[in-house]
């Protein structure tokens, strides 16, 4: 199995292509590196040489009680740097990731070629935490079986097929049969509950290397007043995925995939501007 052994503990991870650029992808709260489906193939083809992680307290990555912090979250990837011996990486990450590698980039530039942000509200929410909590406690988890479970996701997923592949892929069978949590539901919430106690918009002037910023054109986790100060701040260097929720890129990879390559492939970053892709 590909785990990394780190003086952070150990982390699961997965790797695409062999060289080129070396790109991060990390995925967000309640998920796993799994999530990005087929984009980490495709930018492989592309001649990027990808690495997925599981998020501590996610998937098959050590789910210790405390390190939940973003600093805390940042360090991991560094740990995860080092230990593979990278020298240089383009890093993007998706909501709660995308934070993590904002504080990344900050706490390690030396570290980081280029960084993108994917649909991620950087405003304070003290009280967010509370709603993980409260969906968590009306999930009869765990589930006898893997019928039991998919019975309770169909209901609470409406029809909708992607939300019922999404919730479902929260979940893993145990060695008794039971399906459970594939996270660490206080790992959810004490990352929820330190990451947003106050705003971060500061730090995008902190950022060294060029920077973008994704956001889904349905998607309302980055309120419109908040994108403007987010695109403010980068100086233009964001783009609009149309067709796209806060998922983005398993709602519509194509439209992804079109506002990505640009900025991964532009040797001056900083002359893009904003874009909507379909």
């Amino acid at each position: 199995m590909p785990f990394l052994q780190t003086d952070r503990g150990r982390f699961f991870f997965n790797e695409f292509g062999s060289s080129g650029p070396i790109l991060y992808l990390l995925h967000g709260l309640t998920a796993k590196n799994q999530d990005w489906g087929g984009v980490p193939d495709i930018l492989a083809k592309m001649g990027f040489h990808i690495f997925t992680f599981d998020m501590k307290g996610h998937g098959q990555s050590d789910k210790p009680e405390d390190g939940y912090f973003p600093e805390d979250h940042a360090r991991d990837i560094d740990a995860c740097v080092r230990a593979l011996g990278h020298t240089g990486i383009h890093v993007i990450g998706h909501s709660t990731g995308g934070r993590n590698a904002l504080f990344f980039s900050v706490l390690f530039p030396k570290d980081v070629l280029s960084l993108v942000i994917i649909d991620q509200t950087l405003t304070a929410d003290p009280e967010g935490w509370k709603k993980y909590q409260e969906r968590f406690a009306k999930y009869p988890a765990p589930f006898a079986n893997e019928e039991a479970l998919e019975k309770y996701i169909k209901k609470i997923s409406e029809g909708d097929v992607r939300k019922f592949d999404y919730f479902k892929g929260q979940f893993s069978p145990g060695a008794d049969g039971r399906w459970d949590w594939n996270f660490s539901t206080t790992a959810i919430i004490k990352t929820q509950k330190l990451g947003r106690e106050k705003d971060i918009f500061e730090l995008l002037a902190q950022v060294k290397c060029p920077a973008f910023f994704i956001k889904g054109g349905d998607s309302a986790y980055v309120p419109p007043e908040d994108f403007e100060r987010i695109k403010k701040a980068l100086e233009g260097r964001v783009a609009v995925v149309e067709k796209a929720g806060h998922a983005v890129f398993r709602d519509n990879s194509e439209g992804f995939l079109k506002a990505l390559i640009p900025f991964l492939k532009t040797p001056n970053k900083n002359s893009l501007a904003t874009d909507t892709h379909r």
